[in-house]
């Protein structure tokens, strides 16, 4: 995520860590979920040019960035890996839209980005893992509280 104004949580680039074993294959019970930061301070004009020059992104209050470690899908779906994983991506940013709408937020989805360069600013390589999606999510330009 690269959060630009979400109270308690100072701007950046922040990294959603799932439960899991360590490198033994040992399930580790400090390996929790966790939001770990990757980086800080404000990103947003960085992912707004990353998004094809789409300003509105620098204001969102947080984008979503959605990726994708595709031999998880692979060894399990084989040549329709990549298709589930384009399709779980679309139902994640559904929900995460449906969840907006419900706390008074908007949000939009982003397919139009620089793959490179996303990848670039979360710190995956674009093969083993790439970015797939994009969300923004913020209060709408309709808001006056904005």
């Amino acid at each position: 995520m690269v959060v630009n104004r979400v109270t308690g949580l100072p701007p950046g680039i922040y990294h959603y860590r799932v439960a899991g074993p360590n490198d033994d294959g040992v399930i580790d019970a400090g390996r929790g979920h966790a939001l770990e930061q990757l980086q800080d301070g404000p990103l947003g004009d960085a992912v707004a040019q990353a998004a094809l020059g789409q300003e509105w992104a620098a204001n969102a209050a947080v984008v979503f960035i959605w990726t994708a470690v595709f031999t998880r899908a692979r060894w399990k779906y084989r040549e329709r890996a990549f298709r589930y994983v384009y399709l779980d991506a679309g139902h994640i940013a559904a929900q995460v839209s449906l969840a907006a709408v419900a706390q008074g937020l908007g949000s939009c989805q982003i397919a139009a980005f620089f793959d490179e360069e996303v990848d670039g600013l979360v710190g995956i390589d674009g093969e083993d893992e790439g970015t797939v999606y994009m969300t923004a999510v913020g209060r709408p330009l309709t808001d006056k509280r904005a």
